[in-house]
């Protein structure tokens, strides 16, 4: 049978227009399952902001549900030159007088001179014994080995020592001599903790490099040129050693980071501006939460239309839930009641928080306690920042609300794209269909055409004849 390649042209009638106005009309239903998939997919994204801002809220909670949040400390040292410090959780507010006598150094041991740093030394096991005793000939607290292949240089051994990581480094000194080269092995710790031997199987190496701190003059083959020393240092008149130029926990919670020697102050208090940070982050993120289920929830009474969340009741429980939290007055851990406005929080119209600077201050200053347990008690439910930072999480569990609502938008939208392949398959069936009968209507017409012209010109023959 004949083909036509456009539909149309044999019947010379506008089946492709027909054929497209018929698909267009099939494939309303399609339009109208995007458009819906279209406003489960915004109402997805509007609780992924939402969830966003929930968990921001939930992370400034749990900062005010530890204790040690309130109990954060800074330091102020007199002489910065002298020595810095930083302060942990546990720190505790102090006055403390600093004498640095001595920092702490490491070991630096350096060979002998060597005229070519590329040439073949020797191979071998080195042993590297470490401990305080070794000084005085005692035992090692720990020993590590290090394998120098045979026919190793100065060089080579650097290498091995530094490829081994035993807490050793080693490097290449060139003091422009006519045999420049020595090996210098340092230790990565500082304190006599860190005193090191070194010793070899293997004669050439033992030759170039043992060292026994222990051993008389004349002895060694290398030669220390920086003893292993402990820091010393006075705190209040109490001698204090350390293995470190890091001192920790001399005060209590403090680290002291020792750059000279010398007398300073070093004075802890209590950090209020950590404090009132936490707390105002804290406020923030509650308001971010305000803000945001405010835009998603808006309706435009002008133009009549509503956005992701508007009338949802997933959002407005959460939002009441919330509210909620912050009715009463709260156990401030010593008899007492303590409220959100006695630490200077307090609601604005429309359902944001205010925060003022001076009651809170005021509140940590006097009564820092409740301050501490209003947010942080871990009696009964909890204070304010364990309840918020408990509630949040209970949203994204398997059965929580927030978690619940994404779920179901989500299984919607697996069944809308089910529906839109299956009404896909319809409508192309149907269009192949209508396709299929125009083509045939096309060829029959046109067949009808070419039937009527050829008939057409037969009688037109005919009647020229029968006149003649």
């Amino acid at each position: 049978m004949a083909t036509i390649s456009s539909i149309g042209i044999g019947s010379n009638l506008d089946l492709s227009t027909l054929l497209d106005q018929l698909q267009k009309a099939e494939q309303a239903p399609l339009d109208a399952i995007n458009t819906q998939a279209k406003s489960y997919q915004t109402k997805l994204s509007a609780y992924s902001q939402v969830q966003s801002v929930l968990d921001a809220y939930k992370a400034a909670a749990k900062k005010l549900s530890e204790a040690a949040t309130f109990g954060a400390v800074k330091a102020n040292v007199g002489t910065p030159d002298v020595m810095s410090a930083t302060t942990a959780a546990n720190a505790v507010p102090g006055n403390y007088s600093i004498t640095v006598s001595a920092l702490a150094t490491a070991q630096s041991l350096v060979s002998g001179n060597v005229a070519d740093q590329k040439a073949a030394i020797g191979g071998g096991e080195l042993v590297f014994d470490f401990g305080e005793a070794l000084a005085t000939g005692g035992a090692a607290t720990s020993t590590k080995k290090v394998t120098i292949p045979a026919g190793s240089s100065l060089e080579g051994m650097r290498d091995a020592i530094n490829k081994a990581g035993i807490g050793v480094t080693a490097s290449i000194v060139n003091d422009g001599s006519a045999s420049p080269y020595h090996l210098v092995l340092t230790s990565d710790k500082t304190g006599t903790q860190s005193t090191m031997r070194v010793s070899s199987t293997d004669a050439a190496l033992n030759n170039a490099i043992a060292f026994d701190p222990a051993a008389a003059a004349g002895v060694n083959k290398m030669e220390q040129k920086v003893p292993p020393a402990n820091a010393t240092l006075k705190i209040n008149g109490i001698d204090v050693v350390s293995q470190s130029n890091s001192v920790v926990d001399a005060a209590q919670g403090v680290t002291m980071n020792l750059a000279k020697t010398g007398t300073t102050s070093l004075v802890v208090t209590r950090d209020n501006d950590a404090i009132k940070a936490s707390v105002q982050a804290f406020v923030t993120a509650y308001n971010n939460i305000q803000s945001t289920a405010k835009t998603l929830t808006a309706f435009d009474t002008k133009a009549g239309t509503s956005s992701a969340l508007t009338g949802d009741g997933t959002l407005r429980a959460i939002q009441s839930s919330l509210r909620s939290m912050f009715g009463g007055a709260m156990d401030d851990g010593n008899g007492g009641n303590i409220t959100l406005i006695g630490v200077g929080i307090s609601f604005n119209k429309d359902g944001t928080m205010a925060l003022d600077d001076a009651k809170l201050t005021k509140a940590l200053n006097n009564n820092l306690g409740g301050v501490t347990a209003m947010f942080s008690s871990t009696t009964g439910s909890g204070g304010i920042g364990k309840q918020a930072s408990d509630y949040i999480g209970s949203l994204t569990k398997t059965d929580g609300a927030l978690k619940s609502a994404q779920d179901g938008i989500t299984k919607t939208l697996k069944d809308l794209e089910k529906d839109y392949s299956r009404v896909q398959d319809r409508v192309t069936a149907t269009i192949d269909r209508y396709k299929a009968q125009f083509t045939q209507l096309d060829l029959m017409v046109a067949q009808m055409n070419r039937t009527s012209s050829y008939l057409t010109q037969q009688f037109n023959a005919l009647t020229s004849s029968t006149k003649k």
